[in-house]
């Protein structure tokens, strides 16, 4: 049988205690900057719905590139303006093969899925979203202030 005495407890009951505040510390930082990766996922949810419902084949998210996808974002929600990536051969395609890509940018603030209605209704992000051509997609996602600021960077 075995016993522990007091003192073993309490040191195990400090320790439970330091990894409890550690995990929940983490856990707190990534709630803050991890909105922005559910609201990517969302959006590449809600984009590949969308095509998929057009019979155009879902895309696949290349996460390296949704990185720089957000920083494009947050560039987008410091200025408060909605602005085109002035490069994107250089700044998304550096040693990627590609043809053909499209870019969407947009601000809401309302969901993800409002932001995706809004794509639809323009002619333009629309025709990117349906663009059989494109098999990847990048997408960065910030919420500044209430507001949703996406970056959907499309390759193919």
């Amino acid at each position: 049988m075995r016993t522990e005495t007091t003192r073993s407890r309490f040191g195990r009951g400090c320790a439970v205690a330091i990894l409890a505040m550690l995990l929940m510390g983490s856990l707190a930082s990534s709630a803050t900057a991890g909105g922005s990766y559910r609201e990517r996922w969302l959006m590449k949810r809600e984009t590949n719905e969308t095509r998929l419902y057009h019979h155009v084949r879902r895309l696949d998210l290349h996460e390296r590139l949704s990185d720089l996808a957000r920083k494009h974002s947050l560039k987008m929600a410091h200025t408060g303006d909605l602005f085109h990536t002035a490069n994107p051969s250089s700044y998304y395609l550096r040693g990627i093969r590609w043809s053909t890509w499209g870019e969407n940018v947009g601000v809401t603030g309302g969901t993800v899925r409002d932001l995706q209605k809004a794509f639809m209704h323009s002619p333009p992000h629309r025709a990117n979203i349906l663009n059989r051509g494109f098999r990847h997609v990048a997408i960065g996602a910030v919420r500044v202030d209430g507001a949703l600021w996406v970056t959907v960077f499309f390759y193919g």
